[in-house]
């Protein structure tokens, strides 16, 4: 089906926000480390998680970091998550390896097809969880409302680093590092909600 003129329009604007963010990741990611900010990013992060009662979790591409997120808070038990991306083409599976790696913290991606984001999503979500500028950007282009309820997934583990990098195409080691990573902070999103 071919998009309307206001697709297109929101389309480009989307690309040329996620530029703008792919430009300034290094000093943001600096930035977003100094001690006082990144507490502040995971208090925040830790109070959308816990409190939240419906949880949109967004990556570009929907068949790695966010499918796997959402597969894992819900085989732990976390109710109204789910996962959406970015990328215009819906239906891909996640990739051989990140299902396998999935599956060895017993979430089931096997049958994962990823997804577009809507617009009406994103107006619904309690909290949105992303996972570098470049999902943040796009959330702006989409729904500048709904940055007030965005927030870094990284934002709640204990690392200096809140943005976790997109591991698509960069070989099973970095595929396996960036679950590992993400299994910790989402983790930590459920110990908050278990002692809440």
């Amino acid at each position: 089906m071919p998009w309307t003129r206001a697709e297109k329009s929101e389309r480009a604007s989307e690309r040329s926000l996620a530029a703008v963010a792919r430009r300034l990741e290094h000093p943001m990611r600096w930035l977003l480390s100094r001690p006082p900010l990144r507490a502040r990013l995971r208090r925040r992060a830790l109070r959308a998680w816990r409190d939240a009662g419906t949880l949109l979790i967004l990556c570009y591409g929907n068949i790695n970091r966010s499918a796997f997120a959402a597969a894992l808070a819900g085989a732990r038990g976390r109710p109204g998550v789910g996962s959406a991306g970015f990328y215009a083409n819906e239906g891909r599976p996640a990739p051989a390896v990140t299902v396998a790696c999935a599956s060895s913290y017993g979430a089931d991606l096997s049958a994962h097809r990823s997804r577009r984001v809507r617009r009406e999503e994103l107006r619904s979500a309690d909290a949105v969880f992303v996972f570098d500028l470049e999902n943040v950007a796009r959330v702006a282009a989409l729904d500048p409302g709904a940055l007030a309820r965005t927030h870094l997934l990284g934002a709640l583990d204990e690392e200096p680093d809140a943005l976790i990098a997109d591991p698509h195409g960069r070989g099973d080691a970095v595929v396996q590092e960036t679950l590992a990573r993400i299994a910790r902070a989402v983790e930590r999103g459920e110990s908050s909600r278990a002692i809440s």
